[in-house]
């Protein structure tokens, strides 16, 4: 997760008092935005959220990432269309914010919100409660797609980026209770994760990030370093490798599908191969996604090497 949200990182990092002044601002400010976000209903609220980032965040060093990401992924596309893209990116990264904060709601309303799709394999595989690695993208409303291991009533892990701040920590630890996940830090490495899955729980994580420590993987046609864990946990657990995507609807409504669980296409071949296959076949899950909505791909982080320029 980002050291500062509010505050520009050069700036805050010129002095250790800016530093702890900075974290200061920035707690006080979420507390403030958990307050209002609790007090509006979720249209609202995600209309409010959309607002804000979509006032702020293209002043912001992310703006330029997301261009280049856009024009490296679509690079037809014309100056103007990846500017107001970029502009929409901070929209829906506002709607994702008000969404997290307003998740219970959004659970406790499901009957009337979510629609599952699920496919038959995966149905059988949560009902039998089988331990699984259910990985998704930051592509619309991610943050609901968790919801389907609830529906499930899974025992589920999920592994996240430990915050600076300790207040925004607890805040965001506190909006996911209620799913009764286990927060799994992403620097704790993969032994906790083998331990959960060999005791026959499931994991959930968002992998469409740059992983520096990743494998060079092909992603709109090129190559791209990625995370590889999900499918090496797979292979190594004998756990089902499962896509799950989140979708924003009308009215404040939305739809969960859960894929068919994936297999490697080359079972025969050695198993660093078959990890960088079928880590290959998540990628082109996530292309499918951003080329469907890419003004809900929330790509603030340089995706590929720094050989693009704009």
């Amino acid at each position: 997760m980002p050291q500062f949200y509010f505050i520009p990182k050069r700036l805050a990092r010129k002095a250790p008092f800016l530093v702890s002044m900075a974290q200061r601002v920035e707690a006080a400010g979420f507390r403030f935005i958990f307050w209002l976000m609790r007090r509006l209903s979720v249209e609202r609220a995600r209309g409010v959220s959309a607002f804000a980032f979509g006032l702020v965040g293209p002043l912001s060093d992310k703006a330029k990432k997301a261009k280049i990401n856009l024009a490296i992924a679509f690079p037809d596309a014309s100056e103007e269309w990846r500017e107001q893209t970029m502009r929409k990116i901070f929209r829906s990264l506002g709607d994702s914010a008000a969404e997290l904060i307003k998740l219970e709601q959004i659970w406790e309303e499901r009957e009337q919100r979510i629609e599952f799709v699920v496919h038959p394999a995966a149905h059988e595989l949560m009902t039998a409660r089988k331990p699984a690695i259910f990985v998704t993208a930051h592509v619309g409303p991610w943050q609901v797609a968790p919801l389907v291991t609830k529906h499930y009533n899974l025992t589920i892990n999920t592994i996240y980026a430990p915050e600076s701040n300790t207040v925004v920590a607890e805040l965001m630890h506190g909006l996911r209770h209620f799913l009764g996940e286990q927060l799994i830090s992403s620097e704790a490495g993969l032994r906790p994760l083998i331990k959960e899955l060999t005791a026959g729980h499931s994991i959930n994580m968002a992998m469409d990030t740059r992983l520096d420590s990743g494998k060079l993987v092909p992603f709109f046609g090129r190559d791209a370093l990625t995370g590889t864990s999900a499918a090496g946990l797979a292979l190594r657990t004998g756990a089902a490798l499962v896509v799950a995507r989140a979708e924003r609807l009308p009215a404040g409504h939305y739809r969960i599908t859960v894929y068919e669980p994936l297999r490697s296409p080359i079972p025969d071949a050695p198993q660093k191969d078959q990890v960088l296959a079928m880590t290959a076949e998540i990628n082109r899950h996530f292309e499918q996604w951003i080329r469907q909505y890419p003004e809900q791909w929330i790509c603030l982080k340089r995706r590929w090497p720094k050989a693009h320029k704009l």
